[in-house]
């Protein structure tokens, strides 16, 4: 099963993890039109469709799933409703959603939710078609599955004006601080020189560690 691709920080770090400018990509599309969605604490989940059966994975192979978030997820995906529901929508495509297991005991996780939760995020076609958001938002809603909520909209300058302020989360049951946006360009799916979806992230906990941030990336 095909890992989730590393999302790169749309900065350039030290060897401390203090901010030293904008990585050169993110400069090159600095002003061009970015979504981002919430960045959810939690732990990457894999849920494959072969064409005939769904498996589910971690970030890695070898990862393992706490118990209650594999519990939940075995009950969840791999029954025979969610099974015609994947050969419904997708037939014999190789498929893979990717998303967020949270809640209690993962990462930070419990500050969302009092039990385990699965979040999508990104869907992969064929070992090399990522979808667009709007592509992935009717797929969540078809297989009424949560998906990650779109909070931004705007260029790479607004989008660290906005984590910078750090919201509130837009997820869970307690009121807690929103972690930071993956970012994602509007409406179209570009890709790297390795063939990799162009993401990235911009996180609070990088930011407040920055006094002259806008200097640094000007």
């Amino acid at each position: 099963m095909k890992e989730f691709t590393k999302i790169s920080n749309i900065f350039t770090m030290d060897t401390k993890g203090k901010i030293t400018g904008l990585q050169p990509l993110f400069q090159a599309f600095r002003n061009v039109q970015w979504e981002g969605t919430e960045k959810v604490d939690g732990t990457n989940i894999r849920i494959h469709w072969d064409g005939h059966n769904v498996e589910i994975g971690g970030r890695t192979d070898k990862a393992q799933i706490p118990t209650d978030l594999n519990n939940m997820l075995v009950e969840r995906f791999l029954s025979k409703p969610m099974e015609y529901k994947f050969e419904e929508i997708f037939g014999e495509k190789d498929v893979i959603l990717f998303g967020e297991g949270y809640g209690p005991k993962i990462q930070n996780g419990g500050t969302y939710a009092s039990e385990p939760k699965f979040i999508l995020f990104d869907v992969l076609v064929d070992g090399k078609f990522y979808l667009t958001r709007a592509n992935v938002n009717d797929i969540a809603d078809k297989m009424e599955l949560d998906r990650v909520p779109v909070v931004f909209y705007g260029t790479i300058d607004d989008a660290i004006d906005f984590v910078e302020k750090h919201p509130m989360s837009t997820l869970g049951e307690h009121k807690h601080e929103m972690e930071g946006l993956v970012l994602q360009p509007v409406g179209v799916m570009l890709y790297d020189a390795n063939g990799h979806p162009l993401k990235g992230k911009c996180k609070y906990r990088d930011i407040c560690k920055v006094e002259n941030l806008k200097d640094l990336i000007n």
